[in-house]
């Protein structure tokens, strides 16, 4: 084969990794299991959850996450919803709040979504993985029917 031929061969693979390297879906840095660590978050009700597990199990085209809470009081809840980054509403079950998550990759670390009510945007969630993935945060704002919203952040550790 010539100099040419060769040079063209290159090129053309070249692209072809780049276009399938693109195709791939970024890593899910958040795949695992995370507690909440209630000493450095905070929340905006007087009845921040005792405990907070989050599970998030990632295949090719989703990740699926369960939120388990448990209050003082003794109450217990579970959230569960998929997760597609496409930014199209994805059915939730559990929450009192929501019925639907619609989520966006912002980078490898970042995602932010808009969380729905009888499809209507009724909070958002942004959520960080620390570079060393040890560390989740989480900040909620959540929009009150009588026009007010609150805040809180909420800080995971991996397990």
């Amino acid at each position: 084969m010539n100099a040419r031929k060769t040079l063209i061969l290159a090129s053309a693979l070249s692209l072809v990794v780049a276009v399938l390297e693109a195709a791939q879906p970024a890593e899910d840095t958040s795949a695992g299991t995370w507690k909440l660590n209630i000493a450095k978050s905070t929340f905006a009700s007087n009845a921040p959850p005792k405990s907070e597990t989050r599970t998030y199990t990632v295949t090719p085209d989703r990740t699926h996450v369960v939120i388990e809470d448990e209050y003082a009081d003794g109450k217990k809840t579970k959230v569960e919803a998929l997760i597609t980054y496409d930014g199209r509403p994805q059915p939730s079950t559990g929450s009192g709040i929501f019925d639907s998550i619609a989520t966006q990759r912002i980078d490898r670390n970042t995602t932010t979504a808009d969380l729905l009510r009888n499809g209507k945007v009724i909070g958002t969630v942004r959520r960080e993985v620390s570079p060393d993935g040890k560390t989740m945060k989480m900040f909620y704002v959540i929009n009150r029917p009588d026009g007010t919203s609150v805040s809180t952040l909420s800080v995971f550790e991996r397990q």
